[in-house]
């Protein structure tokens, strides 16, 4: 569960920049939000966060940083000696003679699957960690877990740290969590899984949107899942799809024994199954049958992403600890009120169990609907002057005293009011026609 993260130095964003899911004090839509701890505590998480901005406003990069730090975690340890950290990894902001050869940092604050808040930072810039700490809190105050300063080869144990008697060096171009955290330590071993588990999606990328897609077939074809599979079917025919249920057929090896045998496990392995929507076939207004359509070829787009995202999401809620979502283009092919429903669905207790989280980031306005939404939920990525992402929440707004929680805050952000959205300067453009 995620209470907030920090950033700096990464792509459009050069100075840092704070993003939060911890929820105001807010009493409205209490659904929206959840205690992440069994303690008394005032602390207090939001479930769902969406985050708006124009093109090219910096609002995918913040998914995209949050997808590079669990990447850099799980891989860190795949790097040689001597190699350089990836420029997948190592992408700061450019358009800054000092910032490109700066450090790029992260932060996060979450808690884990111990349920206990932690604080995970790391610095680094093209070849060396520069400084890495984790931390965990117990009651108020924070304790030190490990921490390497000054691009050093050795970590320094504090008193959150269990087994003192770990390996404490790392090569400098590897994360110690890295290591420890395929190590067989329990205190670590939760702490990468809270990150592997991480589901980060961009739905925009067709090798993206085939990748989710296959992942929700998957599902289908392990018995394990009946419980599961008749969620997703139920999803896919309240949907107003006219599928009254989904079936996922397995092609036999055959079917590629003309493929090169160089690519023929990969292409069987991404190809192996067929995804069917089955309808109802009618006659004189009585059913008869039922007709298959494929979803390669027959089924729409939206009820494709329909079936990879909400798969997705009811995946999710079906595991026994918590876990975080984060979409980009969430409504990419879906229609307004089917994302709507999807989101709803993080707010319900009854499917919500674990209290996991979704952030996502979109350009529709109709989900800016001020009864799904509480104002601490609603988030703005924009490009300044000179060309820096910065963010900010609509609570953020301490000037507008006005900024009641019934305000339509679909009309005030298509009006400009919150900002961030496109300044489009149609009348110089229009000025080059009327020159010619």
């Amino acid at each position: 569960m995620i209470v907030s993260f920090s950033f700096k130095n990464f792509r459009s964003i050069k100075e840092e920049q704070s993003f939060s899911l911890e929820a105001t004090s807010s009493k409205l839509k209490i659904n929206n939000i959840f205690c992440p701890t069994e303690k008394k505590s005032k602390l207090r998480l939001l479930k769902t966060v969406g985050l708006y901005g124009s093109n090219a406003s910096g609002k995918s990069n913040l998914i995209r940083l949050m997808w590079t730090m669990r990447n850099f975690i799980l891989s860190s340890t795949d790097l040689k000696t001597g190699d350089q950290i990836p420029e997948t990894i190592y992408d700061p902001y450019f358009l800054d003679g000092n910032s490109k050869n700066q450090p790029t940092e992260f932060t996060i604050e979450f808690f884990g699957f111990n349920k206990k808040k932690h604080k995970y930072s790391i610095k680094y810039n093209k070849s060396e960690i520069i400084y890495e700490y984790l931390g965990v809190y117990e009651s108020s105050r924070i304790s030190k877990i490990f921490e390497r300063i000054d691009s050093n080869e050795f970590v320094e144990f504090g008193d959150g740290m269990l087994n003192k008697k770990e390996e404490k060096k790392v090569p400098q171009n590897q994360l110690y969590l890295s290591k420890i955290g395929n190590s067989p330590n329990e205190q670590f071993k939760d702490i990468y899984l809270y990150f592997k588990l991480m589901e980060i999606w961009n739905a925009v990328p067709s090798t993206v949107k085939d990748t989710l897609f296959r992942r929700t077939e998957t599902i289908f074809k392990n018995i394990k899942n009946e419980s599961l599979i008749k969620k997703i079917n139920k999803l896919i025919s309240v949907a107003d799809t006219k599928i009254s249920r989904v079936e996922v057929t397995e092609k036999g090896n055959e079917g590629f024994s003309a493929l090169p045998k160089e690519i023929r496990a990969s292409m069987i392995n991404k190809y192996k199954f067929e995804t069917f929507g089955i309808h109802p076939v009618f006659e004189n207004n009585n059913q008869i049958g039922e007709e298959r359509f494929s979803f390669n070829t027959q089924e729409s787009q939206g009820t494709r992403m329909m079936f990879a995202i909400g798969g997705l999401m009811l995946e999710v809620f079906e595991r026994s600890t918590p876990s975080v979502i984060f979409l980009d283009e969430f409504d990419n092919s879906l229609h307004p009120d089917l994302a709507k429903f999807l989101i709803e669905l993080f707010h319900n207790p009854k499917v919500n169990k674990n209290n996991s989280q979704l952030v996502f980031a979109t350009h529709e306005t109709t989900l800016l609907d001020k009864n799904i939404f509480r104002k601490d939920q609603i988030w703005f990525g924009e490009k300044n002057k000179f060309g820096e992402t910065e963010f900010f929440s609509i609570k953020d707004f301490k000037d507008l005293n006005n900024v009641r929680s019934d305000i339509p805050f679909d009309k005030w952000y298509r009006t400009g009011k919150f900002g961030a959205v496109p300044n489009i300067r149609k009348f110089e453009f229009i000025a080059e026609y009327e020159q010619d």
